[in-house]
C-alpha cells in the first residue's frame, strides 16, 4: 500500500506517531518483515519490534495487518 506525504503527514498526527515510527509503517505498507525493515533502517531487530508495538498501541490494534486496516479506514473516514 503506497500512500501520499499528506496522508502518512494526516496518520501521523491522528496517532502522534514519531518520524521513526512513520518510516516503520511505511515500510510494513510495502510488505517487509521485521528483518527487511532492520536491514532497511540499519537499527536492530528488537528496535522494529518496540516501534511496532509503540505503533500497535497507539492505533489500538494487535498486529501488522490491523494497523494497515485501520489506517485505510481513517484515511477513507478523512476522505485524504
Amino acid at each position: 500500500m503506497v500512500l501520499k506525504a499528506k496522508q502518512w503527514d494526516y496518520l501521523s498526527k491522528c496517532w502522534h506517531l514519531t518520524p521513526r515510527e512513520v518510516q516503520v509503517a511505511k515500510l510494513v505498507c510495502q510488505g517487509l518483515d521485521n528483518e527487511q525493515i532492520r536491514h532497511k533502517l540499519h537499527i536492530a531487530y528488537n528496535t522494529v519490534r518496540a516501534h511496532l508495538g509503540n505503533m500497535f498501541r497507539k492505533v489500538g490494534v494487535r498486529g501488522k495487518a490491523a494497523l494497515i486496516l485501520e489506517f485505510v479506514a481513517v484515511l477513507q473516514r478523512a476522505k485524504i
